[in-house]
């Protein structure tokens, strides 16, 4: 079943490693003062181990088989001095690296959370937010890896390499070129091996990233879970991920243990044959030394081969956060900036599609809207309501048409001075996990005066059950506001809409959480909010938009039928079999 599973699995590949790795480097550089002293210290410490074999030759021909007495404590005093510098240079390289290291990371979560801002509406809804979140985390701590550590035991073991080469070399030439011999077999078995590491961990990116996904869905949705009784299918759903996670790390721990198994296997070869040729042509200092740095050269080898599983795993994350840094972001081109909006709006023809949709979800929509008008959108579920309301603030970007605000394209306008125009309140609640008063006074709103966030409480029928919270405006609500009833998170959504003061309302079933009470109180409050505003209200309760100036009905991204609710009634076209039915259902 399992072979069965891995023959099935995709795996992708990593693009451009070099590109990737120049790329994950010049973070590292631009902490070049820090990161040349953790150079340097490591070239110490490197030559070091070369050094700490050449006094252990010294020792052993001066100090055991000669039996030198003339300066009994020299070769101790300069063994103590060696592992001091060993050790203080050996700290110095890995803290100044980890410096450098939190510093990328630091860089990474903080260009990625900038970069994420700025994408378009449409980037999120093609995505998870668990694949997105697990970038933060996993992602940018195995690139950091990649940057950083990796690199800094790849060059240690280098230098470490070289010197004791180098020292053998002036041992004994001839025998060292005995083992220079199975290099080339270790590296072209590391190339060989290395498109496996790639494509496993380019799978170990993916399994993560399923595996927060499934996480955050079954946390968020736990009322749906319990409800529907769901608790062992979601238990199932991410057993078999966390499974598949553990089967492809095993892999990637099986190659990388293959890696370090063929260095030990070549490595035991070259051993052997130096010890039978080492026999009667070296002295006991110089078999030793030789032997030593043989040995001492097994462990740096192993490193470098097991660190391309390292390097292999942080490319593939840098690929993953690349991928999120180097997307298209919104289309801000617009120069005009405008104070406040009279609020006329006109659509011109437009027409919009949804990527992969089979449909157009506008088509060839034409309109005015007066400033100052309050006008009702409704129809069936799918009819385009939601999208046409998404148009204005530019949350997507038509494909064709115009639309007009004042008379201007609002793709002339910056998004900053246009999104500055709109309050919005959807049926989709969005709160944070902070206190009422951050969550009223949000974002533009963060310098409005408590005063001003009271008014604006009140207005939205909101103070009365504010004041009843232990710590009032400074109550945190928890996430996603789930400490609040379903009608009190609706109404700060509300109190924030009306702070914000601003000459257009978008109001996407914005009464649809509240009870009977309430919604009176809140209706009353969005009357009076209204007047005098560009008012936009989707509502699928008609009884709550028989005032409105102007009702639009809508149906396959078209405007079928226009005009006030007694026109439409004596009109008895489709609003009028909607008004009908939504009364029926209200009395039955």
């Amino acid at each position: 079943m399992a072979k069965s599973r891995r023959s099935k699995e995709k795996i992708p590949d990593i693009t451009n490693a070099k590109g990737l790795f120049k790329r994950l480097f010049s973070y590292a550089w631009r902490y070049k003062l820090v990161f040349v002293i953790s150079i340097l210290a490591l070239a110490i410490l490197s030559a070091s181990n070369t050094a700490f074999l050449a006094l252990m030759k010294e020792v052993v021909d001066k100090g055991f088989v000669a039996k030198a007495q003339e300066q009994p404590l020299l070769y101790p005093a300069l063994i103590f001095g060696l592992m001091v510098v060993r050790g203080l240079t050996g700290f110095a390289s890995i803290y100044a690296m980890r410096v450098v290291a939190r510093r990328v990371v630091e860089d990474f979560r903080k260009e990625m959370f900038s970069k994420l801002m700025l994408l378009p509406v449409n980037y999120f809804d093609a995505r998870s937010s668990g694949s997105l979140v697990a970038k933060f985390g996993y992602d940018v701590e195995r690139l950091s890896t990649a940057t950083t550590r990796s690199w800094l035991n790849v060059l240690r073991d280098i230098l470490t390499v070289v010197g004791l080469i180098g020292y053998m070399l002036y041992l004994d030439w001839r025998l060292t070129l005995i083992f220079a011999a199975v290099l080339p077999f270790i590296a072209l078995y590391l190339r060989k091996i290395t498109p496996k590491i790639k494509s496993n961990a380019k799978t170990v990116q993916n399994s993560v990233g399923d595996m927060t996904k499934t996480a955050e869905e079954a946390i968020a949705g736990q009322r749906i879970v319990k409800i529907f009784g769901a608790q062992d299918f979601e238990f199932k759903r991410f057993s078999e991920i966390v499974s598949n996670n553990r089967r492809i790390e095993l892999r990637l721990t099986r190659i990388a243990g293959l890696s370090s198994f063929a260095v030990e296997m070549f490595a035991a070869l070259a051993l052997a044959t130096i010890v039978y040729y080492a026999l009667g042509h070296f002295s006991t200092g110089e078999f030793a030394a030789f032997v030593g740095a043989l040995l001492m050269l097994i462990s740096p080898i192993k490193h470098i081969a097991a660190a391309n599983e390292d390097v292999q795993i942080g490319l593939a994350a840098a690929q993953s956060i690349f991928e999120v840094m180097d997307a298209k972001p919104e289309q801000d081109e617009g120069i005009i900036e405008i104070d406040r909006a009279k609020g006329e709006i006109e659509f011109r023809n437009v027409t919009l599609r949804y990527e992969s949709a089979s449909g157009v979800a506008l088509d060839n929509l034409s309109f005015n809207i007066k400033a100052g008008e309050k006008i009702a959108l409704v129809g069936r579920s799918g009819g385009g309501k939601t999208t046409l309301v998404n148009l204005l603030p530019r949350f997507y970007e038509l494909q064709q048409g115009i639309v007009l605000l004042d008379g201007v394209d609002i793709r002339a306008l910056t998004l900053r001075s246009l999104r500055e125009q709109f309050s919005l309140v959807s049926q989709d609640i969005v709160l944070f996990n902070d206190t009422v008063f951050n969550n009223i006074a949000y974002g533009v709103l963060r310098d409005a005066s408590e005063a001003e966030v009271i008014a604006a409480a009140k207005a939205a029928h909101a103070w009365e059950f504010i004041q009843q919270l232990p710590l009032g405006l400074q109550n945190e609500i928890g996430d996603r506001g789930v400490r609040l009833s379903g009608g009190q998170r609706q109404r700060l959504a509300i109190a924030r809409a009306i702070l914000k003061n601003a000459p257009i309302l978008l109001l996407d079933e914005a009464t649809s959480a509240l009870d009977t009470e309430s919604e009176q109180h809140v209706q009353a409050a969005l009357d009076t909010l209204m007047q005098n505003r560009t008012s936009i209200v989707i509502a699928h309760r008609l009884s709550t938009i028989e005032n409105a100036d102007r009702i639009m009905v809508m149906e396959k991204g078209q405007i079928v039928e226009t005009g006030s609710h007694a026109e439409l009634i004596e009109r008895n076209g489709h609003y009028a079999k909607l008004y009908r039915k939504d009364f029926d259902t209200a009395n039955n």
